[in-house]
């Protein structure tokens, strides 16, 4: 099991920014899903050795080439990162999940996530662009968590479930009583989707189900 991500660091700000993460497993490359999470948690680089070429050689149709100061490098997976590798590794024998961000900015303490991303919204870093969101027709999971409330995170939301097709989108969503699974999405009248994030789906006890995706 393998994480690579871009990363930067703002020495002046001192915040950190995680954007393309790519979570590998098994001998397969081929992308199962893409999640829709809030911000990037603890996981932390292995070194600084630049992975590009090696993912570069992959030829991934969704990987985004970095600019001239950037470049991607290995992660050490976080908990949350491991178990959203065992929960699919369970169903699949190996492939890989893209985890797109509402923003950037690095902070598992996502009330404080939230404070430092009010803080630095102009930062340049701090969100995707719409050309660097690939979703390759694979399953799109909104599971950003009952957080996204304040209208820039609302407007991020809409804007990365704009860019999914309805038939590929899917939510995590509570089935029962400590119980929760994914399943197809409807998007409400404001054109936004309320989920559950798996740093609670997949801890406290509770066990999450990979439900309607195609397996």
């Amino acid at each position: 099991m393998k994480c690579y991500a871009k990363w930067e660091e703002d020495d002046n700000a001192k915040i950190f920014f995680r954007d393309q993460t790519i979570l590998q497993f098994g001998n397969s490359w081929d992308l199962i899903a893409n999640l829709i999470l809030l911000n990037p948690g603890s996981a932390l680089p292995l070194n600084n050795e630049s992975k590009t070429d090696y993912l570069r050689s992959q030829e991934l149709p969704f990987f985004i080439e970095p600019k001239q100061d950037e470049m991607y490098v290995e992660f050490k997976l976080d908990p949350l990162m491991r178990n959203i590798l065992n929960l699919f590794s369970s169903h699949y024998h190996g492939g890989t999940i893209k985890i797109y961000n509402l923003f950037n900015l690095k902070n598992q303490d996502s009330t404080k996530a939230i404070e430092d991303f009010q803080q630095n919204l102009k930062h340049s870093k701090m969100f995707t662009a719409d050309s660097d969101i690939l979703y390759c027709a694979a399953p799109v999971i909104v599971a950003s968590g009952t957080k996204a409330k304040s209208p820039e995170l609302l407007f991020q939301l809409i804007r990365h479930i704009r860019l999914a097709s309805s038939e590929k989108l899917f939510v995590l969503d509570k089935k029962d009583d400590k119980l929760f699974h994914i399943k197809k999405a409807v998007v409400n009248a404001s054109g936004y989707v309320d989920s559950f994030h798996p740093s609670f789906t997949l801890f406290y006890g509770n066990k999450t189900e990979l439900g309607e995706l195609p397996t």
